[in-house]
């Protein structure tokens, strides 16, 4: 350590200040708890990311106190969503209520100060090299200018977290691992109108999907996800695959332009192998593993297991911070029912969507009804009314 910037202890310690962070800090100072949190940018800060934001996830901004100024910020407005195949054939379902387009440089930011402006002490600038542990149990977190003492640590620093090791998890890979390409484009098209997220499932695309998403300022988020699995068979890079259907689709980008750099990055699916908190960590968001395998989306489920582990950590100080067997069983009941049962389900429907689309049987009539019956049914999007 090369210096003690930030020296100092607090009931509960977050490891990163995004959507799941960010949460975990808001419950916890509501609470009355002691929490400080850290992480190592500096806000407002981008990260790669789809920018999509359903309606069920603007609901849980709402109760963080940070949906006012996310809708006050740049974004766009989703009033439908489409899924579209090989041969052209659209399947779509209005929302009930509308969801968002919003750049994480500005989401993030907008969660942050809910919870800095609830008490939770804010960090920037801060990264965590390992934690600190006593015996068999997390103590606190050093790093190169952090010397800090907890109670209970919540892990919410996405994929590879400093906090898998000491629930006895691995860093995903394989069918626990989605990856992903995006890229902002200027000039699309929009054959259902410009409040429509489209979603393309195509041949090349094994387990996951392609996407084009209404334009915020000018600029429409667009990318490919697949599983790695999937992505290591086929042996393509993620770049080629975004190329081959910018390609595919002059349709939508004869005229349009690409600005700035392709990027990439990954995505840890649920349902995650191993426990979600332990011997005094808890993991939140990407860190634990609780993205939506069918579409990749991480948005709702940060702030959603970000808020259940502060509520598990308050609980928890309130026990003397012990994390009692009854509390570590809540908090996993609680994982089973809003994250893994829905997404083993969203994992059939995967496989499922692979082989209508390997087989073309999205030409056949009776499969597109079917289709249309599921996805207005919200078979594919729970997170969305």
């Amino acid at each position: 350590m090369s210096r003690a910037a930030q020296k100092g202890d607090s009931d509960v310690l977050v490891i990163g200040a995004g959507p799941a962070g960010a949460a975990a800090a808001t419950v916890l100072a509501r609470a009355g708890v002691d929490v400080a949190v850290v992480d190592r940018a500096r806000f407002p800060r981008d990260k790669v990311c789809g920018d999509a934001v359903s309606n069920g996830a603007m609901d849980l901004l709402d109760g963080l106190g940070a949906g006012d100024d996310v809708r006050a910020g740049p974004h766009a407005i989703v009033e439908r969503g489409v899924a579209v195949f090989p041969n052209g054939a659209r399947v779509g379902r209005e929302y009930a209520r509308p969801g968002y387009i919003v750049r994480r440089v500005d989401l993030d930011d907008a969660i942050k100060r809910a919870a800095e402006r609830t008490g939770a002490r804010v960090f920037e600038g801060t990264a965590v090299r390992e934690l600190v542990m006593d015996g068999d149990r997390v103590c606190g977190a050093r790093g190169p200018e952090l010397d800090w003492s907890a109670k209970l640590v919540i892990a919410a620093d996405g994929y590879g977290s400093v906090g898998l090791a000491a629930v006895g998890r691995d860093k995903p890979r394989g069918r626990a691992l989605g990856v992903s390409s995006t890229a902002y484009v200027r000039g699309m098209t929009y054959p259902d109108g410009e409040r429509t997220a489209d979603h393309f499932f195509e041949r090349d695309l094994p387990c996951g999907y392609a996407w084009i998403f209404p334009e915020v300022e000018g600029l429409a988020n667009v990318g490919v996800y697949l599983r790695e699995d999937t992505y290591r068979a086929a042996g393509i890079p993620l770049k080629q695959l975004l190329d081959n259907f910018i390609a595919r689709h002059p349709e939508r980008f004869g005229s349009a332009e690409m600005v700035g750099k392709v990027r990439t990055w990954s995505l840890p699916l649920a349902p995650a192998p191993g426990p979600s908190a332990g011997h005094g960590v808890i993991l939140a968001g990407d860190a634990g593993g609780f993205i939506d395998p069918l579409s990749g989306e991480g948005i709702w489920q940060a702030p959603h297991t970000g808020r259940l582990a502060g509520q598990l950590a308050t609980a928890a100080i309130g026990a003397g911070g012990e994390l009692t067997a009854p509390l570590l069983r809540g908090f996993e009941r609680a994982c089973e029912e809003s994250i893994w049962r829905p997404s083993r389900a969203k994992a059939v429907t995967q496989e499922v969507m692979r082989q209508v689309v390997r087989a073309g049987l999205y030409r056949l009539p009776p499969l597109i009804a079917a289709l249309r019956w599921a996805y207005r049914r919200r078979s594919f999007e729970m997170t969305k009314a």
